[in-house]
């Protein structure tokens, strides 16, 4: 079949195919190339300035690699490598942080990988066709319509032959919900999205050391079989040692970069910029208008926020680094303002500053719930504290001033981060995912559950989850808070058990 190469840090050589490399020259997979992978990240890893159009090659690469293991049908393999290529397509300036705040207020609380279905469905049809099109060269015209009729059993390249595709790149999505083997070999605990980005990450980042386990014997090691009538996706027993260690480097990704102190920080700065532009940007109306979506990218929203920021300025007759008057603004105009200001702080990486931090686990309990009251807690404690102090007449006027100006502006100043969970291996997560371990010499499949039951030295492995709580200041008075002692101490002993 016609093909094309594309070099690759990671995987050396990716190959791409006529209907994929249609999708590749379309506005939605092109815009990926202007998206961060790691956002917050790059302020503290300088070489992790990859983008996710990379990523999304590299997962269809891998999505490609299961699907030769695992599916003999040419349809299946090429719908699969679709999906990996457009699992990222929703994604919004600044990816999970705009999940974060910008889907969060419209109501999509699954965020990006809701979006991509209004992309996948209304949009890509069109813009395949468009690409299609636009080719002048009669042979890769051939070759789209071939690898077409061998995937869906239509030669003719109309919108409605692409919509039906695009129905069923989707339908590997909506195989979340029962746990279905080509939405596992996309998205799952060992899918193609985790098992690229912890690769791609860790090399862009600078910590190759931390491991992602043996790629490519795991996915020689995945089986199809049957449970409860069902078709799954299941990993020989002899490779669970490369799983535990993909496991374990994924843990150490998420505590060392995407959850570094300091990644986190800045992505706490974007998303209170993406929180203050919301409405005077009309970043609602404009996700819902998907033309106007794909003009949304990281850099031109930066932009933009910088180009409205200058107006106001030049409105008020004041220069860019002058104060205005808030009274003088608009809501709207203030928000602005306010998120320029944070903008200027990224651009000369003037960061938020941690002050507490606490990481802990609980038995029988989600550690989410638990951390909303933790952080309740530290703040009262911080701002019963301050009150103390004030009244205090050994704190010295100009001290006294500052703390007075922090509780004034106590919700500013101070601000929480509890990131995702964390977890080392967590059986439960292959469980709600419908995948498992085969053991051959038995001819069973069993969970990883019941399994690592029989073997101590897995069970010592398996952890539950752990939540971090952070406490930043949006300036750096951290040395006023040491001098008095505000800052309650981060040691927590907690076990909650049914």
């Amino acid at each position: 079949m016609y093909y094309k190469v594309s070099r690759d840090p990671i995987h050396s050589e990716i190959f791409l195919y006529p209907l994929e490399m249609l999708a590749i020259d379309t506005r939605p997979v092109q815009r990926l190339r202007q998206l961060s992978q790691l956002v917050g990240a790059e302020w503290v890893y300088p070489g992790a300035s990859h983008t996710r159009f990379a990523h999304s090659l590299g997962v269809m690469h891998i999505a490609g690699l299961y699907a030769e293991r695992l599916f003999q049908e040419h349809s299946r393999r090429r719908i699969v490598r679709l999906a990996g290529l457009l699992h990222d397509v929703g994604h919004g300036p600044f990816s999970h942080q705009f999940d974060d705040v910008v889907y969060k207020r419209m109501g999509l609380q699954d965020g990006h990988d809701e979006h991509r279905e209004r992309i996948l469905l209304e949009l890509m049809p069109k813009e395949m066709f468009k690409a299609y099109e636009r080719l002048s060269d009669l042979k890769k015209r051939e070759a789209i319509r071939k690898d077409l009729k061998q995937t869906m059993g239509v030669e003719d390249v109309t919108i409605e032959s692409l919509t039906n595709l695009m129905h069923e790149v989707n339908n590997v999505f909506k195989g979340e919900e029962m746990g279905s083997v080509e939405y596992n070999v996309v998205q799952g605990p060992l899918g193609a999205d985790r098992l690229d980005f912890l690769l791609r990450d860790a090399y862009h980042s600078g910590t190759t050391h931390f491991g992602v386990g043996a790629v490519d014997r795991i996915i020689r090691n995945a089986y199809l079989k049957t449970k409860d009538s069902k078709t799954i996706l299941c990993y020989h027993v002899k490779v669970l040692d490369q799983i535990y260690t993909s496991l374990f480097g994924r843990f150490m990704m998420y505590k060392n970069v995407y959850f570094h102190k300091t990644s986190r920080a800045a992505d706490l700065m974007i998303q209170e910029i993406l929180s203050l532009v919301y409405k005077p940007l009309n970043l609602s109306e404009r996700v819902n208008d998907l033309e106007r979506f794909l003009d949304l990218t990281d850099q031109a929203l930066l932009t933009e926020v910088k180009l409205e920021a200058k107006k106001i300025f030049e409105r008020h007759k004041v220069d860019s680094e002058g104060e205005i008057e808030s009274s003088d603004l608009s809501d709207d105009e203030y928000n602005l303002i306010e998120a320029y200001k944070i903008l200027r702080r990224l651009e000369t990486r003037d960061l938020w500053k941690l002050i507490v931090e606490i990481a802990f686990t609980a038995e029988g309990a989600d550690p989410y719930v638990l951390s909303v009251g933790i952080v309740a807690d530290t703040l009262q404690k911080i701002r019963l504290r301050l009150e103390k102090l004030i009244d205090s007449k050994d704190v010295p006027d100009h001290d006294r001033k500052i703390m007075r100006r922090l509780l004034d502006d106590f919700e500013v100043v101070f601000k929480s981060d509890t990131p995702y969970k964390l977890s080392l291996v967590h059986p439960q997560e292959f469980v709600n995912s419908n995948v498992f371990l085969y053991d051959p010499q038995s001819d069973t499949v069993i969970s990883l559950e019941d399994y690592v039951k029989n073997y101590p030295a897995y069970r010592m492995l398996a952890s539950n989850l752990v939540q971090i709580v952070r406490i930043y200041v949006t300036e750096d008075v951290r040395e006023l808070l040491t001098k008095y002692n505000v800052v309650p101490s981060a040691k927590l002993q907690l076990t909650t058990r049914w």
